[in-house]
Parts: C-alpha cells; sequence; structure tokens
C-alpha cells in the first residue's frame, strides 16, 4: 500500500456535537485519495500528530476540520495549509495501561460546587466513543458528561505486559484497545473528584514487595500491626473510606529500647512505599538558630502533601514523614526552659498540620523514639500520633530469625562452620537486642579473623577461613545485653560465697529459691517483692546478691545507696524509676534494693528520711509491668524493719523474712572449719567461747580474716580480740 499525502486548508467542524467524537473530518473524495483501499478505522498523521479521520458530506474537498482541543494539541491555525499522510498503525501498537487526567474543560469558580464522578462512568464514556483510536501523550480530549464539559488529557502510556519478564517501558502513543486499562485522576483545579472502586495497593507498595526481604527479625507481629492499622485502609477507595465516616491514620510512633530496629523498620517502609517519595529527617535537623527558621522546616516537610492535596483530593498519593529521634523536638510544652520558645512552637507548628483546621488526609509521620515519656502527650492522642507500637527485645524465635539474617551471607559463603548453632546462641543471647546481636556476629568475626592473622608480619596465614562455636563463646563473653545481668554488681557482694551454717537458715534459703521458681513458671504473678531483713552483718547484701545471680533472670539490677552519692532527690527518684522502667522491657527481671534505710536517707537524729524517695519505693513496690506476661520480682534488704514498719513500707512487701544469725556452737563450727588458718582444737575453743553469743554471718567471717592476718594458726586470744574490735563481747 503506497501512503498518499495531501495538503488541506484546516476549517471548522460542520456540526457542533462532533466536537466529541475526538474525530477529524474531510470530504469523501480527499478520504479516497488518502487511504484508497478504504477500512473500518481510517488515521492521519498531521504535524506529527495522529487522528482519526472520516469523511462528511458537508466538507469541500481540500478542506479538513479539527475541533478546538485538536487544533491546540497539533498547533494547527485555521489559515494556514497542513499536510496530511495516511498513517499506518504498526503491529502491536494496543496500549496496556493509559492513565488519563480528568478535569473541567472551562476553569470553574471558586465557589463552585465539587462534581464527583465514577471511574466506570468514565470508563465507559471512553470506550464508547473512543475505542480504537490513537492516543498520544498530552493529547486533550473533549467529553460531553451528563451535560458537563469535560477535558481527558492524556498524562501516561505503557504497553501491554505480555509476562516474559521483560521490563515494560513508557510509550508516546497506541491503541485504545479493549482490553487497555483505563486509570483516571483529578485534575489540578481540585473541584472534580473521580471515585474509584479499584485497589489502590500498587500505589502504597511497591510491585516487588515482600516481607522477606525486609530483613527485620523477630518484628513480624509489630509489622503486622502498623500494617493494619496505618495501610490497609489505603488499598480501598477513598470514597469507601469516607462512606465508612472514618479518617485515615495520620501518624505512628515506634518506641522501645535502642538498638531493636526502630530506625530499622522505617528504613525499610521508606525502600518498599511507592508513591511519593518518603522523607526521611533526624529531629535535630529540623532546629535552626534563626527566629522561626525551625517552624518553616517543619512546614517545608508537608509543603508537597498539600499540593498534591489541593490538586488531586482524595486520589492524592501517600506522603510519609519519617522523624528519627522525635522526643528531641516534640518534648511537652513548657519543660524546656531555654527561653526561646523554639521546641514549644515546634510542637504546635506539628500539630496544625496533623490535626488542625487544614488538616492534611494524605500524610502519614512516623516517629521513633526511646523516650515516649518525654514527648508532648498532645501529639500522643487519636488523630494524632495514635498508633504506638513497642518494638521491644526479641524473644528467643525472633533472635534465631535476627541470627540468622546477619548470619546468611556467611552460611552461604561456607564461612560459617556447620557445628555453630544458631538455636544455640539465640538461648543465650536473652535480652540482646537485633543492634547488640550485630555486634555479637561481629566479634565472633573478629576472633576469627584474629586466628588467621600473624603479628609479626600482619600477613594472613594459610588454611581455610570460618567462624566457629568457640569464637562465639568468646564473644559472649565480651558482649553484654545493656539490659541483661549486670552479675559485676552482685560478684562483689558475695566474696565468700553462701554458707549453709544451720537448718533455720536452709529453710530460709528453699523459700526463697521457691518464690523465685513460683515467678519464673507462673502466668498468674506479674509482681512478687520479698524484704530480706536482719541485724547488722547478718549477710542480707549477700543473700540478695546470691538469689539475684543465680536466678538466671535476664534482667537483674542492684539498686545501692553508693551508686546515688551526690544525687538530689528528684535525680535519684529519677534514676531508680528508670532501672524500673527498663526491668518492664523484659519478660522476666529481678531488681535488688539493697539496704533501703540508706536509699530513703533515713538517720534516727530526727527521725528524719527522704519523704519522696520513700513514696516513690511503695509506689514502684506497687506497681505491675504494663506489658503482658512480664514478671518482676523485686528484693530488699533493711536492718531496721521497725522503722519500714512505721513508715508503711514494710506491708508493701509480699513476703518478709528474717535472716537467721549464728546462735549455737555447732553453727561456728561449721563456718570456721571451711576457713583456712583453723585448726580443729582451736575451732573447738572458739566455739565454746562463744556459746550464748549471736554473731551474723557477715561479722563472723570479718572476724576471722583479721585473725589470720594477725596469728596463722588462730588461736581463741587473738580471735577474742578482733571480736572485741568488732565490737563483740565475750
Amino acid at each position: 500500500m503506497v501512503s498518499v499525502g495531501l495538503s488541506l486548508k484546516p476549517s471548522n467542524l460542520p456540526e457542533k456535537t462532533l466536537a466529541f467524537t475526538n474525530k477529524c473530518y474531510v470530504s469523501q473524495s480527499d478520504l479516497q485519495q488518502l487511504c484508497p483501499s478504504g477500512g473500518a478505522h481510517i488515521y492521519i498523521e498531521v504535524k506529527s500528530c495522529v487522528f482519526t479521520v472520516e469523511a462528511h458530506k458537508a466538507m469541500e474537498p481540500g478542506t479538513i476540520a479539527f475541533n478546538k482541543v485538536q487544533r491546540e494539541f497539533a498547533r494547527i491555525g485555521l489559515n494556514q495549509e497542513v499536510f496530511v499522510k495516511q498513517f499506518p498503525v504498526p503491529k502491536s501498537f494496543d496500549l496496556g495501561t493509559c492513565k488519563l487526567e480528568v478535569d473541567f474543560f472551562l476553569k470553574p469558580a471558586p465557589d463552585a460546587a465539587r462534581l464527583e464522578v465514577r471511574d466506570e462512568d468514565l470508563d465507559s464514556i471512553m470506550r464508547k466513543n473512543f475505542e480504537q483510536q490513537i492516543l498520544s501523550v498530552g493529547q486533550a480530549i473533549a467529553v460531553d458528561y451528563n451535560g458537563t464539559l469535560l477535558k481527558f488529557e492524556v498524562r501516561g502510556l505503557m504497553p501491554p505486559d505480555l509476562g516474559d519478564g521483560a521490563a515494560v517501558k513508557k510509550v508516546n502513543a497506541g491503541l485504545l484497545a479493549s482490553l487497555t486499562e483505563l486509570d483516571f485522576q483529578q485534575g489540578p483545579s481540585g473541584k472534580l473528584h473521580v471515585l474509584s472502586n479499584k485497589l489502590q495497593q500498587r500505589n502504597i507498595f511497591r510491585p516487588d514487595f515482600n516481607f522477606e526481604d525486609l530483613g527485620i527479625g523477630g518484628l513480624s507481629k509489630q509489622f503486622g500491626d502498623i500494617f493494619r492499622r496505618a495501610f490497609a485502609a489505603r488499598v480501598f477507595p477513598p470514597h469507601m473510606i469516607r462512606d465508612l465516616g472514618v479518617s485515615h491514620v495520620r501518624g505512628m510512633l515506634l518506641h522501645g529500647p535502642p538498638g531493636t530496629g526502630k530506625t530499622l523498620i522505617a528504613r525499610k517502609l521508606a525502600k518498599f512505599l511507592k508513591a511519593a517519595e518518603p522523607k526521611v529527617v533526624n529531629g535535630p535537623e529540623i532546629l535552626n538558630k534563626y527566629v522561626g527558621q525551625a517552624e518553616e522546616n517543619i512546614r517545608n516537610l508537608f509543603a508537597d502533601a498539600e499540593k498534591d492535596e489541593k490538586t488531586l483530593g482524595e486520589n492524592s498519593p501517600l506522603h510519609v514523614v519519617i522523624f528519627d529521634e522525635i522526643d528531641s523536638i516534640c518534648k511537652s510544652r513548657g519543660s524546656t526552659r531555654d527561653g526561646t520558645g523554639v521546641h514549644d512552637s515546634i510542637v504546635n507548628q506539628l500539630l496544625s498540620k496533623i490535626d488542625g483546621v487544614d488538616s492534611l488526609n494524605n500524610i502519614l509521620l512516623i516517629g521513633m523514639t526511646n523516650r515516649k515519656d518525654l514527648i508532648d502527650e498532645a501529639l500522643l492522642r487519636p488523630g494524632r500520633l495514635e498508633i504506638h507500637v513497642e518494638i521491644s527485645l526479641p524473644d528467643e524465635h525472633g533472635r534465631v530469625e535476627i541470627l540468622n539474617i546477619h548470619t546468611k551471607s556467611m552460611r552461604d559463603k561456607g564461612y560459617l562452620e556447620k557445628e555453630v548453632s544458631i538455636a544455640d546462641i539465640a538461648s543465650r543471647t536473652k535480652n540482646f537486642s537485633g543492634a547488640e546481636l550485630e555486634g555479637l556476629i561481629r566479634s565472633a568475626t573478629s576472633y576469627a579473623m584474629n586466628r588467621k592473622v600473624s603479628f609479626t608480619d600482619l600477613s594472613i596465614k594459610e588454611g581455610d577461613f570460618q567462624v566457629c562455636r568457640e569464637d562465639f563463646d568468646l564473644a559472649l563473653d565480651e558482649v553484654k545485653p545493656a539490659f541483661g545481668q549486670h552479675t559485676d554488681d552482685f560478684e562483689k557482694c558475695i566474696p565468700n560465697g553462701i554458707q549453709l551454717f544451720s537448718d533455720e537458715f536452709n529453710h530460709t534459703m528453699g523459700s526463697c529459691m521457691s518464690i523465685l521458681d513460683q515467678l519464673r513458671g507462673s502466668t498468674h504473678t506479674p509482681l512478687m517483692s520479698m524484704l530480706l531483713h536482719g541485724d547488722k552483718g547478718s549477710g542480707k547484701t549477700a543473700l540478695s546478691a546470691h538469689l539475684a545471680q543465680g536466678s538466671d533472670y535476664p534482667y537483674v539490677r542492684r539498686i545501692a545507696s553508693d551508686r546515688f552519692v551526690g544525687f538530689s532527690e528528684q535525680a535519684k527518684i529519677s534514676a531508680i524509676a528508670k532501672i524500673f522502667e527498663d526491668a518492664y522491657k523484659s519478660d522476666l527481671s529481678c531488681i535488688v534494693l539493697d539496704d533501703i534505710e540508706r536509699l530513703v536517707d533515713f538517720v534516727r537524729v530526727g527521725p528524719r528520711f527522704s519523704t519522696p524517695v520513700l513514696q516513690a519505693l511503695m509506689a514502684l513496690l506497687k506497681k505491675p509491668p504494663p506489658k503482658e506476661n512480664s514478671r518482676l520480682l523485686v528484693i530488699g534488704t533493711s536492718t531496721d524493719a521497725q522503722f519500714l514498719e512505721e513508715v508503711e513500707l514494710l506491708h508493701s512487701f509480699n513476703v518478709s523474712m528474717a535472716i537467721p544469725v549464728l546462735s549455737q556452737p555447732a553453727h561456728y563450727k561449721v563456718v570456721l572449719e571451711s576457713l583456712p588458718g583453723f585448726t580443729p582444737p582451736a575451732v573447738q575453743e572458739i566455739c565454746g567461747g562463744l556459746a550464748g553469743q549471736s554473731i551474723g554471718i557477715k561479722t563472723l567471717l570479718l572476724v576471722a580474716e583479721m585473725a589470720v592476718q594477725r596469728e596463722n594458726p588462730v588461736q581463741f586470744g587473738v580471735f577474742k580480740e578482733c571480736l572485741g574490735q568488732c565490737g563483740i563481747a565475750v
């Protein structure tokens, strides 16, 4: 077929109704010259633009009629001739997807009523009037919609996806076929809204979104909660959510201990979210030395969302703003005394953007913090940062997932010894955060590398490189979790171990151990507290340390007066409360309140004590862990149970046990026989001389050590002298 070209003079349409056909018209004779073979659909090319052409009886030869939008698209004037030739349709020219912007043909008045149109109605109009026409990017089409003049503008064209794995690239033109998917979006006037029943999931997550690819171990439940609360509703059509009478969630707060994966979740969300590019900012970056600049920085974060909300309305893409360390700029108003009020104004500006008079519905603010308690309460209520997701320490299953993620490459490349058990490491890393587990793997790898490096010339020794079980054993001794056991605090409290010197003491020890076991296996006792009281030197501190250390609870802490020297009352209360808050993050915790009288600054002159600290301890002893399935054991020690009873602190403990002292020769014999420097005759003489005395185990051990330093083997005379120096008369 030979294509024939004609020079034709543009003219107006012979009938006004033809303006809505998107076709151009020529005379019958000119059409036969342009396309001698005829056909159901004939296409012509004019100034590189393609149109569908038909013959009309009112058209004179040598002329061609266009409507207004066609002339504007092809830049055709009425007084100039144009060269017209037939356009042969290439093979595979059908369109797969056509994106159309719909708006009023004429700019509506500012007070004009909003028009809502359904996408299925627009789809029906397009297919009825324009199917088998060739569309080009940027082309406009005039449409009569129930008496209202609308303009459809082609915004994007894609060929069909053949499913062969080849990348689908955009095209500039194509044929509107029956299988072409039409996607309508509203125009910039904001007065016309397109209601769609199509699922919008592709506009939220990337097509290649995969939960496994997130690489987030032990947080599947938390991520599921985030998706349910923040993203599930956005998959449904916007008008459906409006008809339900609910609004989208605009903000969420991820909080929890450091290193548990808050920033990781946000970073992965930013990677897999489609639509508008997520904005990730650190809280301190908002601050600025110039007056008003910090508030402007906040406004700039929402500028793009405001623009899309104004032009696209309900069909606006989701805009995600991710705030790391949000507590640094959103502290409770009035709590910062810098004299500038900058933090307060930042909070106010943020509140107005999220939930103010001109609040946006196309935003999602994700904040992350280790200190939820510092954030202004107004920011945490529903309608603002209403979703609070605690990213807590991973359980054993979560630790297995995290370890598998971080050792995957090591395993695939054969660098991890087969004997290394991930499950065993996970069971030995209680209360490790995700970041600490990653640090553990780095430490183990460093030990493995160290074996292969020669210190003399820093060369690498020959042989296979593998990370083995022994490397992880060494790493576990080196890397300690922030919310784990502080064993060093307890080891110094029991330098001589625990001496089981009497049946009464054995019974007390057994009662304490049964409480530890009860709490470990209980599902109905979230909080248990016991008080160990007795005379000075009776070994209360050593026993409490032994119980805490032997409990094998993941989180163990000791609160003693020596760590608060120089603290104000408020600082001491905050420090004690922080330890309890940290304990709540663990499934099983133990806190030792050693020497309670000293903690509350009790002195007998007066008597005087710190009422605020006392009240804080009473409140903490009665507050169960807020986290479900968490259990806390509090062990207190006291030398003056009468004082605790007078100030009503004694009854805040569930259990109160008196620590037995040594009071019989048999008791002294058990202890002294196990010590160096004491011969059997000397032990016999000392035990006889101590008949009728009551001495605490700590005091006896101190006296024994003093005596051995002076005389070895020890005789009763030296021992008696040392007793007198310790205030015990024999």
